[in-house]
């Protein structure tokens, strides 16, 4: 039996669900919603018991401090000021992005929800979205597989709730509502949701590649009710390039010790892609591995020479 094909949700307290009134009239899930993945749940059932518990003694602070901050975001919906506040002033904003950088947030864009990216059975506040990246040192990571590259994760997950938990409260002392999802226990695909809001394009490794940081960062959302947030109206990501790039590179194809990650990407019938198989990635990521981070080239910051020296090769080859 695969438990985290039957073990879907968190425990309902940690669930914003819970805590989400009827008339509030939330953002809910689609017919082309994918089932969430509880990670713990996919750990706890592949790989040594003994990579387990190394791992969790490396990590078992930042492991509890994600799901207390988990529970914060959820059952924080009640303190919403219910104003119908929904326009922000560019002062305010520009106030509450300086707020973030100072609790360590790295990039942030916004975005309108794509209800498909909500997981089957979940429902969402509000339909526009801050959404949130916080880097991971890249030194740390190129170390793995490594207890200092797994404390770096985790850490950013935790970090990321602390934070969104404390914007959600300093924009609700403005009188506004909002929906924090954290890094770990969101309510969203993510990753697909930061490639919309335009803060990158996601790669054949599942992760979302940025220019500044490459996949060396985590993301979380705050969801909000506010209209004007500066969503971006160009169809086309200016990081899609990426993407193709990818289908050349196959580094982290090549690189993974579990052969988790498609060199062809699958697609799925609800229209969306599939990266990697679970897995085979959870027993290797069980040890430590983040081969898939380490492994692209985007790590090393040279996005700009990177995107130059590809398209001189699509010229030359044509």
């Amino acid at each position: 039996m695969k438990l985290y094909r039957f073990i879907r949700k968190p425990p309902f307290f940690l669930q914003a669900k819970f805590y989400i009134r009827k008339k509030d009239n939330p953002v809910k899930s689609t017919k082309n919603s994918r089932k969430a993945v509880i990670i713990p749940v996919l750990l706890l059932q592949f790989g040594s018991i003994r990579d387990k518990f190394k791992n969790f003694s490396i990590v078992k602070k930042a492991f509890k401090t994600s799901f207390i901050e988990l529970y914060k975001s959820a059952s924080s919906l009640k303190r919403n000021p219910h104003r119908n506040n929904k326009i922000i002033d560019n002062q305010t904003l520009k106030e509450f992005e300086d707020y973030a950088k100072t609790l360590g947030v790295s990039k942030i864009d916004y975005t309108s929800i794509n209800r498909d990216f909500i997981f089957k059975g979940f429902e969402v506040l509000y339909p526009n979205v801050m959404v949130l990246g916080m880097e991971m040192d890249k030194d740390k990571m190129k170390t793995n597989p490594s207890d200092e590259s797994t404390a770096e994760i985790w850490n950013a997950y935790s970090n990321l709730g602390i934070a969104v938990n404390k914007m959600a409260e300093w924009i609700r002392a403005k009188g506004f509502n909002c929906h924090p999802s954290p890094a770990i226990g969101g309510d969203v695909m993510i990753t697909p949701v930061a490639q919309e809001a335009h803060l990158g394009y996601v790669g054949k490794n599942g992760l979302l590649i940025t220019e500044e940081y490459g996949p060396s960062l985590r993301l979380a959302a705050i969801f909000l009710d506010i209209e004007n947030l500066p969503i971006s109206k160009a169809n086309e990501n200016p990081h899609k390039w990426v993407r193709e790039f990818c289908e050349d590179c196959n580094k982290c194809v090549q690189k993974c010790p579990g052969q988790a990650i498609f060199e062809k990407t699958k697609i799925l019938d609800d229209g969306y892609p599939q990266f990697i198989e679970r897995e085979k990635c959870a027993p290797h990521f069980s040890k430590n591995c983040s081969q898939c981070i380490s492994a692209c080239p985007f790590i090393y910051g040279n996005y700009n020479k990177i995107k130059s020296s590809y398209y001189e090769k699509r010229a030359t080859a044509s």
